[in-house]
Parts: structure tokens; sequence; C-alpha cells
């Protein structure tokens, strides 16, 4: 259950209050992202934008569920996702549009969002009991994905260059987005299944969010890249930071707050090819 904004004198933030924060968050981790080259900004900027993914997957799922036209909702966000990952295809295919270090702005969160929408509509036919069309629905962006993968090897490789097949399947998957290739990957893709399927329980949602970002951010690393420091957990292996999106979704009232839908369509894109400019621009005046 929601919190009640009126319980003790209780008012939280609304999801438009999460959405700008988010966007707040987000700024800050770009920022540093796109100008790390110059070692001037600091990492406390990443810090505070690591809570921006999970806040925005929070958002994304009470909309989507809000929504009285889905099908619209998620043609904005495709739509969107596709502007923003021919323009990273086009980047990647013309290194005159990257920067001299040959970075190029990789950002697009759109595209996650379309997968777990197709996935959230699975979810939905499996609740509903229609389990087929529901199971089919939730593997389709993988199955898909492999699909396109065996069928480039068959008909594509062959036939053309390594780095003309490569540019090929980056427009191809401009316009039917890879679960491996999105921004955040398998991990917000998994974060955003969780929100959504206990989003009517918010004790189970919050735990379950908390405890699988510790799990995948701490516990992987230590896998894998054994021993971490606790100065390492700090200056490379930071992303468990993400879990303390936890505090802004537990002031969250239920409450959709001003309607501005436009705002995170346009600010997004914006910001990230702005920033993006920038950093081209101090990059050649510097070097």
């Amino acid at each position: 259950m929601a919190l009640e904004s009126n319980k003790k004198g209780f008012k939280g933030l609304t999801g438009f209050d999460i959405k700008f924060l988010a966007l707040v968050f987000m700024l800050l981790d770009h920022i540093h992202y796109f100008f790390q080259f110059t070692g001037k900004v600091p990492v406390l900027f990443s810090w505070i934008g690591r809570l921006a993914g999970g806040l925005f997957l929070f958002t994304m799922v009470e909309g989507y569920t809000h929504t009285s036209n889905k099908k619209k909702y998620f043609s904005r966000i495709y739509l969107m996702s596709v502007f923003m990952a021919i323009i990273k295809s086009l980047m990647v295919i013309f290194h005159a549009l990257q920067r001299g270090d040959g970075f190029y702005a990789e950002n697009s969160i759109f595209s996650t969002f379309v997968i777990l929408i197709i996935i959230f509509k699975g979810i939905d036919y499996i609740k509903g009991k229609k389990f087929l069309k529901g199971i089919g629905l939730v593997l389709s962006p993988f199955i898909i994905n492999y699909a396109i993968i065996f069928i480039f090897q068959l008909l594509v490789v062959p036939f053309f260059s390594m780095d003309m097949a490569n540019n090929i399947y980056l427009i191809v998957t401009s316009f039917i987005p890879s679960p491996f290739m999105v921004e955040g990957g398998l991990f917000l893709i998994i974060t955003g299944i969780l929100l959504y399927v206990f989003r009517e329980n918010r004790e189970l949602q919050f735990i379950s969010y908390g405890i699988f970002t510790l799990a995948w951010m701490i516990g992987i690393p230590l896998i894998f890249i054994r021993p971490i420091s606790l100065k390492l957990m700090f200056t490379n292996y930071y992303e468990w930071m993400s879990v303390f999106a936890l505090i802004f979704m537990f002031l969250y009232n239920g409450e959709k707050g001003k309607s501005m839908k436009k705002l995170f369509y346009i600010f997004y894109p914006a910001h990230v090819y702005i920033l993006y400019g920038l950093s081209i621009l101090l990059y050649n005046l510097i070097f």
C-alpha cells in the first residue's frame, strides 16, 4: 500500500517529485560521465547519480501501471528509443562524430523501458492465467535477440566485412533493442521486473530491490574480482550505492503530482547531447 499523504501530517513525495529528483541526480552523474577525462569532476557526482536509475524505473512502473492508454505510453517510449539508438549508431559508424579519444554518448534508457514494458505485458497475461501468451512475451526480447544473431551469422556475416556486419546489426537493434545491449543491461531489466511484480506490496517491493541491488553490485564483483578493498568500493565499484534510492521510494505518497509528461522526454535526450557536444569542445581545447 502507498503511504497516505495525510497520515500524521506526512506529505511525502509525489511521482513528479521523485522523477524530478531523478533528473537532477542523473544530470550530476552525466556531468561526471562526460567530463571525467578532465580529472576535475568529483566522483561524488557519480555516487549521487547511482540513485537515478532505480528512481526512473520506480516512476516508470508507476506510470505504466496507472496510465489509461498503455499503447500510447509504449509508443512514446519506443519512438524515443529508436531516435536515440539511431544517433548512437551513427556515432559508432562515423568516427568523426566521436570525441577525439574515441568516446561517444551511449545513453538511452528508453530502450531498456521498451523491453521492460513488453515483459510487463507478459507478466499481466500470466497473472490473468494466459500462461502461454504471457511466457512468450516475457521471453520474446531474448528469443528475438538470439534469432537476429542467428540470421546475421547465416545471411550477413558471410557476405559482408565484419565492420559492415556490425554496423548493420547496430541499425537493426536500434528498432529491435537487445536486452544485452540496452543501458543497464540485465541488471536494470531484472530490477524493473522486481519493482513491477511487487508493485502492490511496498514492503516486498523495497526489500526485493534492496537485496537484489546489493547482491548484484557487491556479490558479483566479490566473486569475479576478489579481493575488493573498501577504497575500491568507493572509487571503482560504487554501483551498489543505487540501493539508497530506497529512501526516496519510501517517501512516495502514491500521488502523481504535477503533470509534465513532456519534461522527461525532452530533457533526457537534450541534456545528453548538449553535454556530449560541450565535452567535445572542451576536449579539443585541452588537447
